[in-house]
């Protein structure tokens, strides 16, 4: 293993230690113990990204909030909802993550 994999590896290990990575593990641990309630999170999931990447952009604000109308039952989850948000919230430090790396390399 060269440098730059072990600090990778080591990066990685230090990143599942922060409170986000424990929070979105820890929610998404508790959900999967109701799995009727997994699959829907899991089906959800999946619709909401195939409506992100094949909905024209004129058209994606109205089809995406009629979606999370006809998908607010999953909000009323507690479980799902705080899965949901932690998720949210890991994703949202991945971004940065990746905004920083491609900030400091110039990355155009």
């Amino acid at each position: 293993m060269d440098g730059f994999d072990k600090l990778t590896e080591n990066y990685l290990k230090e990143l599942k230690k922060t409170q986000t990575y424990k929070t979105y593990r820890d929610k998404l641990n508790a959900l999967k113990k109701d799995e009727e309630m997994w699959n829907k999170v899991s089906e959800y999931r999946k619709k909401r990204e195939e409506l992100q990447n094949n909905t024209p952009s004129e058209e994606l604000y109205d089809k995406a909030d009629w979606f999370e109308r006809e998908h607010a039952y999953i909000y009323d989850n507690k479980q799902a909802k705080e899965f949901l948000e932690a998720e949210v919230a890991l994703c949202r430090l991945v971004q940065d993550i990746c905004f920083k790396l491609t900030q400091s390399l110039d990355f155009e």
